[in-house]
């Protein structure tokens, strides 16, 4: 085989446990890594003052979940942050299903912009 022949054929299996970079903890098209949470807010809100609508909720834990990603990369025997990450994943998947039976459309927008489902 070529060496371009072995390059696809990795990047065709995605990426391997633990190997994760920090440049590729982006989180659909928005890196929320690089934000902060005040910009995180800002973006998701629905008026002003709001601040814990579901979908500022769900980004907020898509950020700590990709800023725990990138933890991984470095320290991929670190099991008890895992238990912690396993369950924001909980409390995100419950906080979009109420979100999908609430409001159908924002649920969508929000998966969208999150980048969470294909």
């Amino acid at each position: 085989m070529t060496e371009s022949s072995n390059i696809s054929e990795d990047a065709k299996k995605g990426p391997k446990a633990g190997s994760m970079n920090s440049e590729e903890v982006a989180v659909g098209t928005l890196d929320l890594t690089s934000l902060s949470n005040a910009d995180v807010v800002a973006k998701f809100q629905r008026n002003a003052k709001d601040t814990g609508s579901p979908e500022v909720q769900v980004a907020l834990l898509t950020k700590r979940l990709a800023t725990l990603t990138k933890h991984f990369g470095g320290n991929p025997k670190d099991h008890h942050s895992r238990r912690g990450m396993m369950n924001i994943i909980s409390q995100r998947k419950r906080m979009l299903a109420y979100l999908r039976g609430e409001d159908v459309a924002r649920y969508r927008n929000t998966i969208a912009a999150l980048g969470l489902r294909k």
